[in-house]
C-alpha cells in the first residue's frame, strides 16, 4: 500500500469514526465515535426541539441561512469548550506537566468533564428555563441524570472505562453537572478537586457552560464587544494541591467583562417584557389544563422523547391563551391609568403581574472566591458601572384584539 492509499485510508476510516458538526461560533467541531454514538441518540436529538432562551426569537439569519438558537447546539458547544479549557488547564498547569502520565489529566476524569458538559442540559424541559415557571417542582439536573443512565444502558460498547469501579466515570458525570461534591459517593483524589470547577462552577460562578451561552447569545443579540473574555479561559490552570481553578490577574478586567456581559443579557433580553409574559401565559395554561400528576406522566421516560416546546403548543392549542404565545403577538405598552381602563373593560380577560429583580454585578461577583495567579492584581479596586434593576410588569390579554398590553414601573 502506498503512503497517500494508507491517508486515504486512514482518512475513510476518520471520517466513519468521527462526526464533524459546523457551529456558527467555533467553526468544526469534530465529535470522536464514543460521542458520536451519544449525539446520535433519540435523546440528545430531542435538544434540537428545545429553543434555548424559551420564547425569545427561535434562530437569527447569516449568510442567508437561519440557524437555530437551541439547546442542541449550545450542548454541542459546551462540550467544545469544555474541550479547550481542559486543554489549556494541560499546558499551563506544571504538576500536571510533570506528574501525570503523558503530562495529561487522567482520561477518566478528562471524559466525564467533556460528556458532563455535552449532557449538562440534556433533561430541559420545553421552552427551556421557561418550564421551570410552569412547574417549580422540575429540575432539569435530576432529569439529565436519569437520562445520561438511559443513554449509557442503550449504548453498551460507549465509555467502557467510565462504568469500571461500580459505574464510577458514570456517576462523576452526573455529580459534575450538579457541580455538588456532595453529590459524588466515590473517592476522589485531592489533586483533581478542581474539576468541579469546570462545568457547573458553584464556588465562583466561572464555568464552561457561561462560557459558551453567553458568546452564543451575544452572537444573537449583535453584542460581540461584551463576549470578548475567552482569555479568562485558556489562560486557567489548576492549583497547586487541585483543590481550584486558578485565573490570571491580567484577566480581571476580562472576568468581570463576562459577568457585565451577563448582567447585561439578563437586563436588556433575558427579562424582556414580551418574554416575562409568555413564560407567565403559558404557566397560566397549563396550570388549568393539567394537575401535578399529570405533568408527572410527561416526565416519564416513555414519554420524555415528545415532551418539546412543538408538542406542548400542540396539546394546548384550543386554550384562549395560546394564541398569545406565538410570535407575531402585538405587545403595546400604556399607561398606568390606560392600562386600569383598560382592565375594567376587560374583566374576562387573563391579567398578571411579574416582578423582576437584577442585581448589579458586584452583589453577587464572588471575587473573595475567584483564585487569582501570581497574585490577586487589582480585583480588590474593580470599578462597576451596572446598576440594580427592579421592575414589575402588570399585562392583560386583549382577546377582542388579540394584543398584550402592558405597563412597567421601576
Amino acid at each position: 500500500m502506498t503512503g497517500m492509499e494508507s491517508f486515504v485510508k486512514d482518512s475513510k476510516m476518520m471520517q466513519i469514526q468521527a462526526m464533524e458538526i459546523l457551529d456558527e461560533i467555533y467553526g468544526v467541531i469534530v465529535l470522536p465515535m464514543d460521542v458520536k454514538a451519544i449525539v446520535e441518540t433519540p435523546i440528545f436529538e430531542r435538544l434540537k426541539s428545545i429553543r434555548q432562551l424559551g420564547f425569545m426569537k427561535l434562530g437569527y439569519k447569516t449568510n442567508d441561512r437561519i440557524i437555530e438558537h437551541n439547546r442542541y447546539n449550545h450542548s454541542i458547544g459546551t462540550y467544545h469548550t469544555a474541550l479547550l479549557m481542559l486543554e489549556a488547564i494541560e499546558k499551563n498547569t506544571i504538576w500536571i506537566k510533570a506528574m501525570q502520565p503523558e503530562g495529561k489529566i487522567s482520561s477518566i476524569y478528562k471524559d466525564a468533564i467533556l460528556l458532563a458538559a455535552l449532557l449538562h442540559d440534556i433533561g430541559h424541559g420545553p421552552f427551556s428555563h421557561s418550564w421551570e415557571d410552569v412547574d417549580p417542582d422540575y429540575d432539569h439536573e435530576i432529569m439529565s441524570g436519569k437520562l445520561i443512565d438511559k443513554i449509557f444502558a442503550e449504548c453498551p460498547q460507549i465509555f467502557a472505562h467510565l462504568r469500571e469501579n461500580n459505574n464510577y466515570g458514570i456517576d462523576l458525570i452526573k455529580s459534575l453537572i450538579t457541580g455538588r461534591r456532595k453529590d459524588f459517593k466515590h473517592s476522589l483524589p485531592n489533586e483533581y478537586r478542581f474539576i468541579f470547577e469546570i462545568v457547573s462552577n458553584k464556588f465562583c460562578q466561572i464555568d464552561v457552560d457561561k462560557w459558551d451561552y453567553l458568546k452564543r447569545d451575544g452572537l444573537l443579540f449583535g453584542k460581540a464587544s461584551l463576549i470578548d473574555f475567552d482569555e479568562v479561559f485558556l489562560n486557567s490552570r489548576a492549583s497547586e494541591d487541585g483543590a481550584h481553578i486558578e485565573y490570571s490577574c491580567s484577566d480581571i478586567h476580562k472576568i468581570i467583562q463576562l459577568f457585565t456581559a451577563r448582567w447585561t443579557f439578563y437586563k436588556d433580553y433575558y427579562s424582556q417584557t414580551y418574554n416575562i409574559t409568555r413564560n407567565a401565559i403559558l404557566r397560566k395554561i397549563i396550570g388549568r389544563k393539567y394537575t401535578s400528576n399529570d405533568l408527572k406522566k410527561f416526565y416519564e421516560m416513555k414519554n420524555f422523547l415528545k415532551f418539546i416546546d412543538a408538542e406542548v403548543i400542540a396539546a394546548i392549542k384550543d386554550d384562549d391563551l395560546t394564541r398569545f404565545l406565538d410570535e407575531s403577538t402585538t405587545f403595546k405598552e400604556v399607561s398606568w391609568r390606560e392600562f386600569q381602563s383598560l382592565c375594567r373593560c376587560l374583566i374576562e380577560s387573563y391579567r398578571d403581574c411579574q416582578y423582576i429583580h437584577i442585581e448589579r454585578v458586584l452583589e453577587y461577583f464572588p471575587k473573595d472566591e475567584i483564585c487569582l495567579y501570581p497574585n490577586r492584581g487589582t480585583i480588590d479596586t474593580i470599578i462597576d458601572e451596572t446598576y440594580p434593576l427592579r421592575k414589575w410588569i402588570n399585562f392583560i390579554c386583549s382577546e377582542r384584539d388579540n394584543i398584550i398590553y402592558y405597563t412597567e414601573y421601576i
